[in-house]
Order: C-alpha cells, then structure tokens, then sequence
C-alpha cells in the first residue's frame, strides 16, 4: 500500500473557493495552493469569484449552488475551504448555508484580514457602486454582522497568515484554536543581490486606503536625492505625479522582474486601512513578492508583520531615517540581504500547505 492510498486527503474531495486566477494577492496564494492540493487530494472542485465590491447578488446565488452541488456529488468526506478577505462575499456567504452541515463535510477557511473573515457583508457589485450607502448599510451593522459572523464561523476551523492574527480571530470572534500559517512567496527569477542593484527604493502594490501611497510626496522630501523612489502596482498610474518619483503602473512578468531589479527594498509605510472594526493583522502580499526577489522590506511598526521585515517605529519621518541609513550603508545592505535570503529559503509554498492540511488531516476519518 502506498504512502498516498494512507494519506486520508487522498480519498477526500477538497471544494476550494478563492477569488479568480489573476485578480489579487490572495488569488496568487490560491493558485500556489491549488498546486499542492491537487497532489494531495483524490479530487479538486474550484470555485472561483470575484474580488472587493466585484460579485452581483446573482454571482454570489450561483456560487452557493455551485458549492453545494460539488458537496452533494463528492463521493466521500468533503473539505470545504474558502479563502475569505476584506469585503469579499462568495467565501464567506458560501460557507453559511444549511448544506455546509453536512457530517461528511469539513468546513475551513482562511482569514486574510484577520481579525474578521468579511468586513462588508452586504457591498454586492450594485450597492457598491455608491460609497454613501455602501457606509450607511455596513456602519450602523457592525453589530449585526459581527454577530453573524461569529455565528457562520462557529465550528469552521480557521487559519491566519500570523500569529498575532491568529490571537486576535480568537479574541474578537471568541474562535479556537487557529492555525497559523504564513504568506509563501511566489517562484520568481533569481536577481542579483539587493546592494550590487541601483540605489533606489520602491513601493509596490495595489493601491488602496492604508497603504502608504498618499506619503510619497512626503518621503521623496525626506530621502537622500541620491535614492531614487521607484513606484507600481496595479492603480498607481493613477497617483497624482511627484517629482522626483518614478510611477510605473501595473506591472506583470518581466516588467516585474525588471522592477523589482532596479530597487534595493521595498517600504511598507502601512497605516489604519478601515474604519470598521478592530485593527488588521497584515499578511502582507507585497512582502511576500519582495522575498520572492529576494529583495529586503523597510516597514513601519504594524499588526502582523514581524521577521520579514526590518521594522521601524513611528512614521514617515522615522521610515524615511532608516531608509537614508540602512540603503547608504553597504554592512547594513549586506546584512538586510543575507536575512530575506533566509526567509526565502524557509518560507515555501509546500511548508505554508502542510500547515494548512494539518487540520484538515486531523479532522477526517483515517482511510
């Protein structure tokens, strides 16, 4: 008998729900775990959807049929798994429905804005059109909806992308235990070292409320002029321009090596993203590119980010400080470069699935 035929994943059927192939950071994560998924498991079903704001109420309605005639056709125990962040409703609204309760079905998601699974339950594609009733739907709810959530979550086995995200699922939502797991970084192309590339840092990303982009004016006053600030991700051509700063937009594949090429490191000025509910905890997606390229991170002190940055304390000024003394310095480059190298090496796709399979291997009838 083979080491697989032992394996109880080997005779289960994973139903994974994650947004579309392409659309965001978590969608690049889903892919990377699809991968080892479908080495694991006797059978895969994906349901994939839209991301923030994308899915009518009819794209949601078509989902929750779709999960559940995956479920219903399984021919023995059945993991449902969604990947669940920020104002994305398929994941969550997929799992609370009466066919999840299924005794053949283990239900799991992972939270990566933790401490919440969704943070705007009811902004469909239509209501999102409107930031005035998309605030005055969610504001006045937050009660409701965390109430909800608890409740939907309630026997769902959890995982957060941090251990401090971990901590905080259980104390905002009364939920445990959760697994902790990481952010892999992406297989990209090997680059040269991060002090022999040109002296310039960058921000990458794409662009929303709490990322930093409104500081580049600032920091490109307070970084020597002899660092270049290089800038991209999807939504950056539409910043305003800064002189002195070089935006590039999206950029994809080689545009990508080419950019991350051209920097030293990435900053993360990251800041409060929502004014509902707790704090985030961070996995951040664009410290996980940089380890990809082995490309050292600068950020500023905030939940969830720990070793996979240098972490300074304060605020943009304090950030620019570090940025002027660590990429100036060759010791404090080389010694940024050897860690991320670190990091890449220890951060990889098959341990960051091992961790999520765990609870799932545990949770299932031996075969």
């Amino acid at each position: 008998m083979s080491q697989r035929s032992l394996d109880p994943l080997s005779h289960a059927t994973l139903v994974y729900v994650a947004p579309r192939p392409g659309s965001s950071g978590v969608s690049d994560y889903a892919d990377d775990m699809l991968i080892e998924a479908r080495g694991a498991f006797g059978h895969v079903v994906e349901i994939r959807h839209g991301g923030a704001g994308q899915d009518s109420v009819r794209d949601v309605i078509r989902a929750r049929r779709a999960i559940r005639a995956a479920v219903r056709a399984a021919p023995g125990a059945v993991v449902v798994h969604a990947e669940q962040s920020g104002g994305v409703l398929v994941p969550f609204w997929g799992l609370a429905q009466r066919a999840m309760r299924d005794p053949r079905v283990i239900r799991s998601a992972t939270l990566h804005d933790a401490p919440l699974g969704v943070w705007l339950p009811w902004r469909t594609r239509g209501i999102g059109r409107s930031r005035l009733l998309v605030h005055a739907l969610h504001y006045p709810t937050m009660p409701l909806s965390r109430a909800l959530e608890r409740r939907v979550l309630s026997g769902v086995h959890l995982s957060a992308l941090t251990a401090s995200g971990a901590e905080a699922i259980t104390a905002e939502l009364g939920h445990g235990p959760v697994a902790v797991s990481f952010l892999p970084p992406p297989a990209r192309p090997v680059l040269p070292p991060a002090p022999q590339r040109p002296l310039a840092v960058g921000l990458f990303g794409y662009v929303y409320k709490g990322k930093g982009f409104q500081d580049l004016e600032r920091l490109r006053v307070l970084i020597d002029d002899r660092i270049a600030i290089r800038v991209a991700g999807r939504g950056t051509e539409l910043l305003p321009p800064v002189p002195g700063v070089e935006i590039l937009g999206g950029v994809e594949g080689a545009q990508e090596d080419a950019f991350f090429g051209g920097v030293r490191a990435i900053l993360l000025p990251y800041g409060r993203r929502s004014s509902y509910g707790p704090q985030t905890h961070v996995a951040s997606s664009v410290a996980a590119r940089a380890i990809a390229y082995r490309t050292p991170v600068i950020a500023l002190r905030y939940p969830g980010l720990s070793d996979e940055a240098e972490i300074v304390d304060g605020g943009i000024d304090e950030l620019a400080a570090a940025v002027n003394r660590l990429v100036l310095d060759e010791e404090a480059m080389a010694r940024l470069d050897a860690s991320v190298r670190a990091l890449g090496e220890r951060l990889t796709v098959p341990e960051a699935f091992r961790r999520l399979a765990t609870s799932w291997r545990a949770a299932l009838p031996a075969a």
